[in-house]
């Protein structure tokens, strides 16, 4: 059955609807989706696990969702699937990872309408509680030590930002 979607920016949400419930009996965390033009169209799966990514899971991975997008005919270009994990420096997108990353360092940067009282629209500092609209940063370094809460529609990008 086609569902072949016309609108490129809503694709990524749908594939995610359409492969998570399959990763997840594979015991693998869908961290994100991307479509884009990079000279081709490339559809890349960023995946994650508690006992860290192996090539074997990617390809298991690749083989799984290759074979559902096949099957539903969403994506209306050609396009090359990369699967692979997020690496130290990962994407947090939305409530459920802000939550796993609770006592973490991470980067965030803000909406343009959305400053902080110094102005600034990229902070850094160690995530310290997540509630339903919003999140508690202990901020670093500088004069600017303190916390701040943010809330979600505020932030335009967040990662990881591991201390070494």
């Amino acid at each position: 059955m086609a569902e072949r979607v016309t609108e490129i920016g809503d694709l990524p949400r749908r594939i995610e609807s359409l492969v998570e419930p399959a990763l997840e009996r594979l015991g693998i965390q869908l961290v994100d989706v991307e479509y884009r033009f990079e000279g081709r169209w490339v559809l890349r799966l960023l995946i994650d696990r508690k006992e860290g990514v192996t090539l074997e899971d990617c390809a298991r991975v690749s083989g799984a969702v290759g074979e559902l997008l096949d099957e539903r005919d969403l994506v209306p270009n050609d396009y090359s699937l990369e699967v692979s994990s997020p690496g130290l420096f990962r994407p947090l997108r939305g409530p459920k990872h802000f939550r796993q990353a609770v006592g973490k360092m991470a980067k965030f940067r803000l909406a343009a309408d959305f400053l902080t009282e110094r102005r600034r629209r990229e902070l850094r500092g160690r995530i310290e509680a997540v509630g339903e609209d919003a999140l508690t940063l202990a901020l670093e370094g500088g004069d600017d030590n303190g916390k701040v809460e943010l809330p979600f529609e505020a932030i335009r990008h967040a990662k990881l930002d591991p201390e070494f």
